[in-house]
């Protein structure tokens, strides 16, 4: 029998050693769909930084943590570590492909998780207060946004893309013969058996989020105070972690209809299938979310920003609502739902429809078999 080739996954942090979990995030949740595709076939190796080095062993792959002494640079001095035990027919796959760095090894592979230079974040840019206050140098900072993630998609031989959205863009950029590199597989989820009976006497909304200004997490707190002022009849289910943590406890915490808690990335799903809408109000930087995927295959009715790979997933008014990343737009979908259950019964089959035709688990397997063919 030949012997296995090895897959190596190389991402800033996957695994927290000091607390021995893994990392709460969609690129951690992408890197064991990975797992569970490949580990059969190969010997998977994740790669990430930590405080000190260690080697935790799983079933199905190994997680090895390397003392990095900066962040400059990262992909390049974590694929340092193992560029000696590598063969040629050993695979690299770049989880993000901002860490991917150039190396004359042929099997490399980045993965793209959408646009992420499509908002400026004032609050956490050094001149954000200069750039507020000029169009013109807040054009040229884009431009070497741009740049970069040029160079970046550069590094790769192959790059996997969430979405439409980076490969139109960066066509606009290229030409075709540096583009032919990228290949589109949009993010999954799994498909559960509908089996739990939901609370026909009450509307149940969804938002699954990181606590985060870009998600959307303020114009989350107008939606459920405008909704809640005019309704008895519907509950609000808030999961997630972050930095406004305490601002959504603070601003929500008082309500009886709301719940604010979070979950595992395993117990998605299972939570998902109590609600029947669930809201993506993100105003920014997205790809093809995994929590709305998740959401739509629980038969919950989306209404999501019209922003990055969602455009993707969602024809409005088919499987869901597109709507402006504003408070009003997403009140007027939720009441236009709640005024008309025929509808939200319509929509909610046509998401979940969606979700098993074009997002499946089993689909987006096939797709990266053929990358690693």
């Amino acid at each position: 029998m030949s012997k296995k080739k090895t897959l190596y996954i190389i991402y800033s942090e996957f695994f927290i050693y000091e607390q021995n979990k893994i990392s709460i995030g969609g690129i951690q949740n992408y890197i064991l769909g990975l797992i569970e595709v490949f580990h059969i076939k190969y010997n998977i190796k994740i790669i990430q930084k930590s405080n000190q080095y260690f080697k935790k062993e799983f079933k199905d792959y190994t997680v090895q943590g390397f003392k990095i002494k900066k962040n400059h640079n990262l992909g390049k001095q974590l694929y340092n570590n193992i560029k000696s035990n590598l063969n040629d027919e050993d695979y690299i796959i770049w989880a993000s492909d901002r860490i991917a760095c150039k190396t004359n090894h042929n099997k490399t592979v980045s993965i793209q998780h959408g646009i992420t230079f499509d908002f400026l974040d004032y609050e956490n840019i050094k001149i954000g207060n200069i750039l507020k206050k000029s169009l013109l140098l807040s054009v040229t900072y884009r431009f070497f946004q741009y740049l970069s993630a040029v160079k970046y998609f550069l590094r790769s031989k192959t790059v996997v893309c969430v979405d439409y959205n980076f490969l139109n863009w960066i066509r606009t950029i290229l030409p075709r013969s540096y583009t032919n590199r990228a290949v589109v597989i949009p993010n999954f989820t799994k498909i559960p058996n509908l089996n739990v009976l939901k609370d026909t006497t009450a509307i149940n909304i969804l938002f699954a989020r990181r606590f985060v200004a870009y998600r959307g997490v303020f114009v989350l707190c107008e939606v459920v105070k405008a909704i809640l002022s005019k309704y008895d009849n519907v509950n609000f289910g808030i999961y997630g972690e972050g930095v406004l943590n305490d601002y959504i406890k603070k601003e929500l915490g008082d309500f009886n209809n709301v719940t604010i808690s979070s979950f595992n990335f395993d117990e998605a799903i299972d939570v998902s299938l109590n609600y029947d809408i669930s809201i993506v109000p993100s105003l920014a930087s997205e790809g093809t979310s995994l929590s709305l995927l998740e959401s739509m295959a629980c038969g919950c009715v989306p209404i999501a920003s019209n922003i990055g790979g969602m455009t993707n997933i969602l024809i409005d008014g088919f499987n869901g609502f597109l709507v402006n990343p504003t408070a009003t737009d997403f009140v007027k979908k939720i009441e236009y739902l709640i005024n008309n259950p025929d509808e939200l019964l319509s929509l909610s089959k046509n998401a979940r429809e969606t979700s098993v035709k074009s997002f499946s688990f089993r689909k987006w397997k096939m797709e990266w078999e053929q990358v690693l063919k």
